[in-house]
């Protein structure tokens, strides 16, 4: 949401408003973005090619599932090549797919911890079966 209040309100262009979103934060996303930022401007590549670039790079540091990493690389394709409003449109699209993967993992976490709860359990009566 703050990419889209960046490039939509704030006026200001997709390199810029991915640094902006950056700044004062000591977090894996901030430094993706960073070096996405430093390509475009220093290297002068795309901001698609920095992307996809960087995606490949953070791929062994960032635990995602093979449909949210092609949401990502979606993202970086999208990114700079329309209007503001069409850009808007595309960001609040991807919020809206990402809390829908969001919504998988959580239903995907619950069940797992059901299971291993479960298998705790069957696993101690096995040591007391095994004891007794």
């Amino acid at each position: 949401m703050e990419l889209d209040n960046e490039i939509r309100y704030m006026g200001r262009p997709v390199g810029q408003a991915l640094l902006s979103l950056s700044r004062g934060r000591n977090t894996g996303l901030a430094q993706f973005l960073q070096r996405v930022c430093k390509m475009h401007r220093d290297d002068g590549i795309t901001i698609e090619a920095a992307w996809q670039k960087n995606l490949d790079s953070f791929r062994g540091q960032w635990p995602l599932r093979p449909e949210e990493w092609e949401l990502l690389l979606s993202i970086g394709e999208m990114l700079g090549k329309t209007d503001r409003a069409g850009q808007s449109s595309f960001i609040k699209m991807m919020l809206e797919k990402f809390s829908l993967q969001e919504k998988k993992a959580d239903e995907d976490r619950a069940l797992k911890e059901k299971l291993y709860k479960n298998l705790g359990v069957l696993c101690g009566l096995a040591l007391v079966l095994v004891l007794v």
